[in-house]
């Protein structure tokens, strides 16, 4: 029982203290890193309130056999490391638990991934009818608000400007903007939105779920900046998105303008300091520690069970 009260104890420290260190000023010199760091943060909760349901049920779970062979101790002495003093039933409450979470967030995930299969597969079917394909590689509609966004979906996406963007865009913040939302494509930054969504709706009275949603949204805008855009053309991109930001983007897309304008506008005009290479290999350890710490709390039970019984065969043929 003291490997699952550990494990919720985690959970809850690194959800409090992580989401204070992912909030500090460093993540604006390189928004990727902190959106891998936002992700892992919320995978490690996540897995370690599963892992401390699977310690509380372990003692009458199939999985005691195989880790009791894995390790080399008797199933019994693993059982015993597990038991809890009011018998099996935490366990079968944090199962039970456990297993309602998991079927809201794999039934959330599917609603979301078909609504917006369909939606998209919708605003599709319509840029074919209104919109016209222009030479550069992007869709172009006829609107009197300056708007410009990707569309994730089929082959490589879709960008789409409107008439009044290309007149208001010169030359060069127009292929800015297109730069913006075609490393949105490539990267597939749709799909971390979908995770981190999917995490947010699920469990809504969870802040740090929420705070990860609403943080990835904007990193993943800054990360785009920073693809599209050299030292020398980052004012010209900020222009674009002061330019833009009156617009407005369909629902399900991700657009240049709307997502913290004011921030990244602020943001590439001010000094720029090249992304330290420090952060992604501290963010790095980081990871390794979140998705390992949570691991270790729910083996040691077990391996302190191993290394009893090793001590206890080593003790016999002594003895003999």
């Amino acid at each position: 029982m003291i490997a699952a009260l550990l494990l919720v104890a985690f959970a809850a420290a690194v959800s409090i203290l992580g989401a204070q260190l992912l909030s500090r000023p460093w993540v604006m010199r390189s928004p990727r890193v902190a959106v891998l760091s936002w992700q892992a943060l919320s995978t490690s909760v996540v897995t370690s309130i599963l892992l401390a349901a699977t310690a509380l049920a372990l003692p009458f779970l199939p999985l005691r056999f195989s880790l009791a062979s894995l390790l080399g101790a008797h199933t019994l002495t693993i059982v015993e490391h597990y038991e809890t003093p009011l018998g099996s039933w935490p366990g079968i409450i944090g199962l039970s638990v456990v297993g309602g979470l998991t079927t809201m967030l794999v039934a959330t995930t599917v609603r979301s991934f078909v609504r917006t299969r369909r939606v998209r597969r919708l605003q599709r079917n319509a840029l074919e009818l209104v919109g016209r394909r222009h030479p550069g590689g992007f869709t172009v509609i006829e609107h009197d608000v300056p708007i410009a966004y990707c569309l994730p979906g089929t082959g490589t996406g879709t960008v789409v400007l409107s008439s009044a963007a290309m007149a208001l865009l010169d030359d060069r913040e127009r292929e800015l903007v297109l730069g913006h939302e075609r490393r949105h494509l490539r990267a597939r930054h749709d799909l971390a939105l979908a995770y981190s969504g999917a995490l947010a709706r699920t469990f809504p009275h969870v802040p740090l779920f929420a705070t990860a949603h609403a943080q990835v949204a904007v990193l993943l805008e800054m990360a785009a900046d920073d693809a599209a855009a050299t030292p020398a053309d980052r004012r010209a991109l900020a222009s674009a998105i002061v330019a833009l930001g009156t617009g407005v983007r369909p629902e399900t897309a991700l657009a240049a303008s709307d997502t913290a304008a004011l921030v990244r506008v602020r943001r590439l005009t001010s000094t720029t300091r090249s992304p330290e290479w420090g952060l992604g290999l501290a963010a790095a350890a980081g990871a390794a520690v979140l998705f390992s710490l949570p691991l270790g709390l729910a083996m040691a039970p077990a391996l302190e069970a191993a290394a009893r019984d090793c001590c206890t065969m080593i003790d016999l043929s002594v003895g003999s």
